[in-house]
């Protein structure tokens, strides 16, 4: 194996695993910038899906056994996650300047965009959840309509 081959394979190891807002913008043109992007944008709501389901499937459970506090863990851990998603589209939009320019059609511009989509859509999420939390306080397990 050549020196030439050896230092490709070792660069494409780094990209896999290297924080692509360490790179600056021409991180985001390669897959793990690009995935970190796109998981602002469809994470959140994903998991704000899946709360409002595990909530609902977290509620039979807690009515059969008596256990109220174990339906406050599927909206906790729900939470996280997206906090976790927006702190993370956060991270990429000040990887490329923190700014809302985007008088040049490059990549910069373009990933700002998408960090800053992440970041709102991640806030937006983060009500949801809150918001269906709240019913999980004030509804008791076993009520019925």
């Amino acid at each position: 194996m050549s020196d030439r081959a050896s230092s490709e394979s070792f660069e494409s190891l780094n990209v896999v695993t290297e924080n692509p807002a360490d790179r600056g913008p021409r991180a985001f043109t390669r897959w793990p910038g690009l995935l970190s992007l796109a998981l602002g944008w469809t994470l959140g709501p994903v998991v704000a899906l899946a709360n409002q389901q595990l909530i609902y499937q977290a509620d039979m459970w807690a009515c059969g056994r008596n256990a109220r506090i174990t339906i406050h863990l599927v909206p906790l851990l729900c939470l996280i996650v997206v906090i976790g998603t927006g702190m993370t589209a956060y991270r990429d939009w000040k990887a490329v300047g923190a700014g809302v320019d985007d008088d040049a059609a490059d990549v910069a511009a373009r990933t700002r965009f998408l960090a800053l989509g992440g970041v709102v859509i991640s806030v937006f999420c983060a009500l949801v959840i809150v918001a269906q939390w709240a019913a999980v306080f004030v509804f008791a397990p076993c009520m019925r309509a």
